[in-house]
């Protein structure tokens, strides 16, 4: 019992209500589904990744690719049609000619230049081929800058819906928007100045598009897979532990100091049982006369003398009080008044103890 009184009791705090939890995970998977939708079947184009042609393929060669490639996605209801188309009883079939749209044939001239390659490289193959206007890279960069924008706008206000008020996870609203604008600075500037490197033709003759990394598809997926995950995360984790009110609070303070002072009461009685037993008195003593000699040796020390004076921890004698060591003589040779703030301040609480009636008074004419 002196080793171990009662602690108090604190009923545990009810976990916050959760009334938007069933339709904030509907809106969330939903939009699982549109993001996983999105990373397989909308992915930005890229002729280079399509048609697995190196970054510095020649213009004919890309333009041979293409026709290819649209040649072979003709259904063959196609060439039954062109070759009737031909002649009325289909006996001379008119062989079909694929045509690539403007727009293809707008991107390739432009491809003819190795900065092209370069800004589809960083931007994305849409925006060399819609931007009319675009001259400069600072151009390409403002013209691909709204879509990216808009996206992390959308993932924002996702995360919003998940961490508003209701859901128990409002605490984790600044840290998700935070990593959110970390990650759009970082890719704003690594899309805009990481070093791209495009070899010569007759150094790479056999290369494939794997050879240079597609930055501005490899952060399109990494951005995805980070929209996909922050949510999910948050919204997944245990809520953190609710905060206790004010009521609840104050109680738990009562009923710890309650505790401590009966901690202390019974102290000041377990220590006189200690004098009347001879063995714990004996342990008692020996375990204060180490104490005494640590302290001692302590305060024997010069450099612990400064570094506490340093704190505002002095420990210097008071006048009245029997020197100690080497440094006492000397402080008394100064003529240093007063004592330490560690002395004062333990003096301080054993005013205190005498004040609440935690100091042992005596009884029966002084006899303790």
């Amino acid at each position: 019992m002196f080793r171990n009184p009662p602690r108090p009791t604190t009923p545990a705090p009810r976990p916050a209500p959760t009334p938007l939890r069933t339709p904030i995970s509907a809106l969330l998977a939903l939009y699982i589904l549109y993001t996983l939708y999105t990373l397989a079947f909308a992915r930005p184009p890229n002729l280079f990744t399509t048609l697995r042609l190196p970054l510095n393929a020649p213009q004919p060669a890309i333009h041979s690719a293409l026709l290819l490639q649209q040649l072979q996605q003709l259904r063959p209801d196609d060439h039954h049609s062109a070759a009737a188309a031909g002649n009325g009883d289909g006996s001379t079939a008119v062989p079909v000619v694929p045509v690539l749209a403007p727009a293809l044939e707008k991107l390739l001239a432009r491809l003819a230049s190795l900065d092209a390659r370069t800004i589809l490289v960083r931007y994305g193959q849409r925006a060399v081929q819609t931007c009319s206007h675009c001259v400069t890279e600072a151009d390409y960069a403002l013209h691909a800058l709204p879509p990216a924008l808009l996206s992390y706008t959308l993932a924002a206000a996702l995360l919003g819906a998940v961490t508003v008020r209701g859901t128990a996870r409002e605490s984790r609203r600044s840290i998700g928007l935070m990593l959110l604008v970390v990650a759009a600075l970082m890719e704003a500037y690594w899309a805009y100045s990481v070093p791209i490197r495009i070899p010569s033709r007759q150094k790479h003759q056999g290369g494939s598009p794997d050879d240079i990394i597609m930055w501005h598809d490899t952060l399109w997926s990494l951005r995805h897979a980070l929209f996909l995950a922050l949510p999910l995360s948050i919204h997944l984790l245990p809520a953190p532990p609710p905060t206790p009110t004010l009521s609840t609070t104050l109680t738990h303070l009562s009923r710890t100091a309650d505790a401590q002072l009966t901690r202390a009461r019974l102290l000041r009685l377990s220590t006189a049982g200690i004098q009347r037993v001879p063995e714990l008195r004996a342990r008692a003593t020996a375990f204060w006369a180490r104490e005494r000699s640590a302290g001692a040796a302590v305060r024997h020390d010069a450099d612990v003398r400064d570094a506490a004076e340093r704190m505002g921890l002095g420990i210097a004698p008071s006048e009245e009080r029997t020197l100690l060591g080497s440094r006492d003589h000397a402080e008394a040779q100064k003529r240093v008044a007063g004592e330490g703030a560690l002395h004062k301040a333990a003096r301080g609480a054993v005013a205190a103890l005498k004040e609440s009636g935690l100091w042992p008074r005596p009884s029966n004419g002084g006899v303790q």
